[in-house]
């Protein structure tokens, strides 16, 4: 199987993002629509607390900033997952098409670092807020040195991306 092109590796693995990006975004809209509404009907914010501790809903218990963080930072980390999986697809596409090295990769690259940090950072939000949320200890944070890496790497590539960009529009030029 050839790695790019018509029903190559990098096509099949498009295909597969765009399959769990839909989950993704069911996944998002569902939870910006359980944040909104807890903010319009306060006891079933609570009541999915309630659930979440394994506990019967009491309906005159209010919904605490907590939950409402551990709902916002739910929506926010399905809302950058998606936004990472669909500039992932967009590369693969100009990849398929021969066209690695173009402009629109760089920026879809530093999305995609921009994405990242924003996951580690609504990871952060959410080890402190969740466990709250229900009931427990807040937990500790453990920075992760090789996602940071990766992010890093993930610029790096932007760069790499944006000089070979600009040597093929250079190449093309040339006479």
């Amino acid at each position: 199987m050839k790695m790019i092109g018509k029903y190559s590796i990098a096509s099949a693995l498009r295909w597969l993002l765009g399959f769990l990006n839909v989950f993704v975004m069911i996944g998002a809209v569902a939870t910006i629509l359980v944040f909104l509404f807890t903010l319009i009907v306060p006891s079933f914010g609570a009541g999915l607390i309630d659930a979440l501790k394994g506990a019967s809903a009491d309906p005159t218990n209010t919904l605490q900033w907590t939950g409402r963080l551990t709902f916002l930072g739910a929506a926010m980390a399905c809302g950058f997952t998606w936004w990472i999986i669909n500039r992932l697809r967009r590369i693969l596409l100009s990849v398929n098409q021969g066209d690695a090295f173009e402009f629109a990769n760089v920026k879809r690259l530093q999305g995609v670092g921009l994405g990242l940090i924003g996951i580690q950072m609504t990871a952060l939000l959410l080890v402190f807020v969740a466990p709250q949320s229900i009931g427990q200890a807040p937990s500790d944070y453990k920075f992760d040195l090789g996602s940071w890496l990766g992010i890093l790497v993930v610029f790096i590539l932007a760069e790499v991306f944006r000089q070979g960009a600009a040597m093929r529009d250079e190449q093309l030029t040339t006479v």
